[in-house]
């Protein structure tokens, strides 16, 4: 993609800042006592630096730690026979037993909500929770599927014909979001 057709909406620090309320919202419906009986799950791959960063926001502010894994959905995404080339299937690490537990699912950016939708699907593969809750970075609407977030860092009004991306220093070279050409993002589909 050419760097031109990038437009910062969103720096590091407007992020760290956005993680930081979301893990008070988190702490808002499971205080410090419940906190440690939570498990963050990130859908790969915008979705795994964002759990691990709530986690240690979660452990700074009360103490508890709760535990944390990583979800890969490419094979529960409703166009994967459409797609021009394979996906790339990523990591799931789910350490621990989720039956009965209080999941909360992360994402960098929730857009139509058919990732939200995979990943529902994938996370049954694994036993069935107690409570599923839905964390993301940025809410920017135009949803296809009946899903909403339970906690969001930043509703984002943003034209159809842009997409918004998460990206992260693990992943990338450094925080930000972006508004996108949905051309651009087509092009390297």
């Amino acid at each position: 993609m050419n760097e031109s057709e990038k437009t910062l909406l969103l720096d590091a620090g407007k992020i760290a800042g956005l993680i930081d309320s979301l893990a008070d919202r988190i702490l808002e419906e499971f205080p410090p006592d419940q906190a440690a009986q939570l498990a963050l799950i990130g859908i790969q791959s915008s979705g795994v630096p964002l759990a691990r960063r709530l986690v240690r926001a979660i452990r700074e502010k009360c103490g508890a730690a709760p535990e944390v894994g990583t979800l890969d959905i490419s094979m529960y995404r409703d166009d994967i026979g459409t797609r021009k080339s394979l996906p790339v299937i990523r990591e799931t690490e789910i350490p621990f037993n989720i039956d009965g537990r209080v999941i909360i699912l992360t994402d960098g950016v929730i857009q139509s909500g058919r990732s939200i939708r995979a990943a529902l699907d994938a996370i049954t593969g694994y036993g069935r929770p107690g409570k599923i809750r839905l964390a993301v970075l940025i809410d920017r609407g135009m949803r296809e599927y009946p899903i909403a977030p339970d906690y969001t860092g930043m509703k984002l009004q943003v034209p159809g014909e842009y997409r918004v991306n998460s990206e992260w220093c693990e992943i990338n070279e450094a925080d930000a979001v972006y508004q996108v050409p949905r051309t651009a993002y087509t092009k390297q589909a």
